[in-house]
Formats: structure tokens, sequence, C-alpha cells
């Protein structure tokens, strides 16, 4: 596959072409202590799961990407690391950023969407790590090159059963220096309404909020009516945007409900092809698009999606919900792409993010320091492999 101009660019100034010997699936778990599980409406999540694909150049240089669905269905990944091998191992590229089109050409009987795309996408992220890695530069450089030095964060988390609960989360992210949190709904919209009243007018006034009503809501989705009533309410109240209110592959629901209000809708984070994307876009479903590297494909999607919002008008914000992995590689392509100027920053306790960052997250103020460490600054070894060894406990369950 030929190198296109951008990729050819990149090249002069570092070396881009490499040779795969071998990939291999690690399944990671962190099991959240007795009486410290995550608890919240749809359910209580007793582990924190991460499917990583481990790319091993010719030279030995060895990367890490990651598939974010396996945060809920990681035995997934292993036969579908297995299904690629085919279309991966002894294959040279020119720029890791040809792997995910690679795969996706040769696997299009099967892999089209899904966790399917997510670990095509695994190994292009793994590529792109272990290439800027045997260069001695960090990945977003072989992704055009750092924009920024500094991206604002938000606060994402606000789980809970209670209202108490997601206040409580709240001010502890208003102390911590961000200025936008961003809080799941209940299950109904009746009591969603009643918290958003309960919690919007007890922030600071310089702390806006998200109302992220998850698919609106999980596994029982809304109307598109009670979609649009809730939409209304957080409208009120100033949402700095509302998120995924309606069933992810209801894009007539979509567009009816960014239609209806003028807060910025925004989706869908688990959408997994830039097709999928581009139909949500161009149907002016979302105000706010929110691809993930880590279920989209790979870099390369991310930035033809950034590309395609900015081109539409509207905003990106990449979904970053998973391991230090998901979160550095959707770091190094937010501060790649000039559209991007928000970045979630899921608060979560869970080990698994800052145990494989090489380098402690800075955060500034509310904003994210860029790293400069070589590659995408991750580190999974046979200590990390052990101490978080996989667990049966079902990572993140909807219930």
């Amino acid at each position: 596959m030929a190198p296109s101009a951008d990729f050819a660019e990149v090249g002069e100034i570092v070396g881009t072409s490499f040779t795969v010997r071998s990939i291999r699936p690690v399944l990671l778990s962190y099991v959240y202590p007795e009486g410290e599980e995550l608890v919240w409406v749809a359910g209580t999540i007793r582990s924190w799961d991460a499917a990583l694909v481990a790319v091993t150049l010719s030279d030995g240089t060895t990367g890490i990407g990651e598939a974010g669905a396996g945060i809920m269905a990681a035995l997934a990944v292993p036969g579908l690391v297995a299904a690629f091998r085919p279309y991966s191992e002894d294959q040279s590229f020119e720029h890791p950023l040809e792997v995910g089109d690679h795969l996706r050409a040769y696997t299009a009987f099967w892999s089209r969407g899904g966790i399917a795309s997510g670990v095509a996408g695994a190994i292009e992220i793994a590529a792109l790590d272990a290439v800027a890695k045997r260069e001695g530069v960090p990945a977003y450089e072989l992704l055009g090159g750092r924009k920024r030095d500094l991206i604002e964060a938000y606060a994402s988390g606000g789980l809970g059963t209670t209202f108490e609960d997601v206040e409580a989360w709240a001010n502890k992210q208003v102390r911590a220096g961000f200025k936008t949190v961003k809080f799941r709904a209940m299950k109904d919209p009746e009591t969603t309404v009643q918290l958003v009243e309960y919690l919007a007018p007890r922030l600071p006034s310089d702390v806006r909020f998200v109302l992220d009503v998850v698919q609106a809501s999980a596994s029982h989705p809304w109307s598109v009516d009670d979609a649009i009533a809730v939409g209304r309410v957080a409208e009120k109240f100033g949402a700095r945007w509302y998120e995924e209110p309606c069933f992810a592959t209801d894009v007539a629901g979509y567009s009816r409900t960014n239609d209806a209000l003028s807060v910025p809708v925004s989706g869908i984070e688990s959408t997994s092809t830039f097709e999928e994307f581009a139909i949500l876009i161009n149907a002016r479903g979302i105000d706010l698009a929110q691809p993930d590297v880590t279920f989209l494909g790979g870099p390369r999607n991310f930035q033809r999606v950034a590309d395609l919002a900015r081109d539409h008008g509207i905003a990106c914000v990449p979904h970053v919900w998973g391991s230090g992995v998901t979160f550095s590689a959707n770091l190094h392509a937010a501060l790649a792409h000039e559209h991007v100027h928000l970045f979630e920053y899921c608060t979560l306790p869970n080990p698994l993010r800052e145990e494989v960052l090489i380098e402690p997250i800075k955060l500034e103020d509310g904003f994210i320091r860029a790293p400069e460490g070589p590659g995408l600054g991750v580190k999974v070894d046979a200590e990390i492999e052990a101490r978080f060894a996989f667990s049966m406990r079902g990572g993140h369950v909807i219930r």
C-alpha cells in the first residue's frame, strides 16, 4: 500500500516503515476490593478490564494498543487477534496509519464494525506506539505533529445511585480544578430531571455540566419524546452538551432530538466505523462528535471523523474510558488534530489508568499538558501482567 503525501512528509522527519513480527492479546483486570466496587444505577462494576494487543516489530520493539470495548467484552479479543494474525504478522508497512485500512480491506467479510474494528484499531495503535518508540519521538509526531501544548479536560464519572453520591463526586472534581463535570442519568426520565434540578444549581457559577444519558438509558432506551423532554431541562440549566439521548442505532431519533433542542446533542462513543459516524453527522443527528480511537478502528479513522466534524461545523471531543493505553492513544490523537480542543478525563478510581503510564498525567488548572516521552508513553511488562492478571468478574456489566 503506497503511503499518502502526509505520511511521506512525516517520513522526512523520522523513519516510519516497519515489519510486524508478532501480535498477541494481553488481558488485564483491576478487581475492586469488597466494598469499593463502582456502583451506579445500571449495575455494579466489580472489575475494570482492559483488552490490550502487543505488536512486536522485526527489530524487537514492542508497542501496546487497546480495544476499548474490552471493558465489557474482553474475552472476545484473543480470538479476534488470532483471526487478524494472517493479515498482520510478517506484513510490511510504510507507516503505522496504514495498518487499520489494510486489516479492514482483507477482513471485510467479518470485521466491518463492532469489537472486531476495535481490535484492528488496537493493532494500529500498537504499531504506532512501537514505531514512535523506535524513533524516539512522541506518537503525536507520527500523526501530523502536536498542535497544542495543553488541552482542556473535563471530569467524567458521575456514577452513583443517589443525588448525594453524584453531588459529592462533582464537588471533588471542582476542587481538583475541572471547569466541566459530566454525570450520568438515572434509569428513568423523571428521576433524571430531578437529578439535574438538584445538582445544576449547586455547582459553582463558573463550572458547567454535561448530562450523559448513556444511550437513553442503556438496555431500556427511553422514547424520543422523553429524551427531548429531559434535554429541555438540561438546556434550561445551561448544560454544555447533552450526551447520547437515543439508542446507538437510532439515527432518526438523534436527528429529531437534535432538531428539537438548542443544547448541543453529542454521540456516539461506541461507534466503531467512520461510515457510521458519517451517516450520523450527515443526518444532522449530533452537534458534537465523540470518536474513540480504541472503538473506531485506530487513529487514522479518528482523524477522518475529526476532519468530517470540522467540515460540517460541529465539535469533536474524544470519548476516553479505559486503561492508560486508551487514555494515551486518544490524547496523542487529540493533540495532533487542530479541531480537537477538549478531552474526557475519567476520574473514577482505576489503577490500570495510572499504573501503565510511564509519566503521570499532568493536570494544570483543568488542562492536560502534552507528554514528551517516546511512543504513547505506556508500559505493560511481566510485572504489570502478573499484578493485574485477568479476572472473570465480568468488567462493565449493564443490568
